[in-house]
């Protein structure tokens, strides 16, 4: 599992959640960020202060689920890399991550420990389809599509 870290990245009540979904099962739980170091020495927590965005589609594709309840974002750019290396998603059911997720994700209250960690559960479970349904989502997206729409939304406001 990978997440970025910081208030915003609700990190604290990830690792909870970990905790909970975590009892008899063999996981460990990798938190990719530079703002980390209280979290090191954590029994089952793995922590990567820096890595490139090369490594990136390696690090998805060796994790059984991106999780990643924030409780903001502009847009979640990590669900959509997760959902093109076939990985299921857990992601907060507020902001823009619920939108770009929508039902090829697990959306769960960022704001509840138990929300989450079930949400964990359920995406370890359903890992298959899941990943299959985070391969069809993002083939929605693209950059030509966003420009196309960004144009219109310009052309729009010019009348």
């Amino acid at each position: 599992m990978t997440v970025g870290a910081g208030g915003r990245k609700n990190t604290q009540r990830l690792i909870k959640a970990y905790e909970l979904a975590r009892a008899g099962e063999d996981l460990k739980l990798v938190i990719v960020s530079r703002n980390t170091p209280q979290f090191k020495f954590l029994r089952g927590v793995v922590v990567i202060d820096d890595i490139s965005r090369e490594d990136l589609p390696a690090l998805y594709s060796g994790a059984e689920a991106l999780v990643y309840p924030s409780l903001y974002e502009g847009f979640g750019l990590p669900i959509l890399e997760a959902f093109a290396c076939g990985v299921p998603v857990v992601t907060s059911d507020l902001s823009s991550t619920s939108e770009t997720a929508s039902s090829a994700g697990v959306l769960v209250d960022p704001y509840s420990v138990e929300s989450i960690s079930e949400g964990i559960k359920t995406a370890l479970r359903g890992k298959i389809g899941l990943g299959r349904k985070g391969l069809k989502r993002v083939g929605e997206f693209s950059w030509e599509k966003t420009a196309a729409s960004t144009l219109e939304v310009y052309k729009e406001a010019e009348k």
